[in-house]
């Protein structure tokens, strides 16, 4: 609600319930699974809405995109040092930590497109659970 504020963002009963939904700690949910959840507590709230509160609040830097899934793309409200495992089967997104991904420098290369404010790994394959169902990509 501060940083909101402090940017001069009006402070929304939809814009909360959204920036809760994914607060709260399940997952990775898309547009779509954030838009279903919040209208169950906010019946009028549109997905359009939904879509224009989660880029504002990316772009602030409260919640961050992930990857691309048959879903669309993913946020996550996690905002300390970690990357993403993406199940290339269920779509689903996994948080793990590494210290040798997070010693790796951004490349030189990318500076020179722009200013490089942080960086995330995404590793890509076959959940356990989708292995143990059978369902590997091949």
């Amino acid at each position: 609600v501060e940083k909101l504020r402090e940017e001069g963002v009006r402070v929304t009963h939809q814009r909360l319930e959204s920036l809760r939904e994914i607060a709260r700690g399940e997952g990775h949910p898309s547009v779509a699974e954030v838009f279903e959840a919040v209208r169950e507590r906010v019946p009028t709230i549109s997905l359009d809405t939904v879509y224009r509160t989660l880029r504002k609040l990316s772009a602030l830097g409260l919640v961050h995109p992930v990857g691309y899934s048959p879903e669309g793309i993913r946020f996550d409200a996690d905002r300390t040092p970690h990357h993403h495992f993406l199940c290339s089967v269920c779509g689903k997104a996994y948080d793990f930590t590494c210290e040798e991904l997070d010693k790796i420098s951004v490349p030189e290369a990318a500076g020179r497109i722009g200013q490089v404010s942080g960086a995330r790994i995404e590793v890509r394959g076959t959940c356990r659970k989708c292995i143990r169902k059978g369902r590997e990509v091949k």
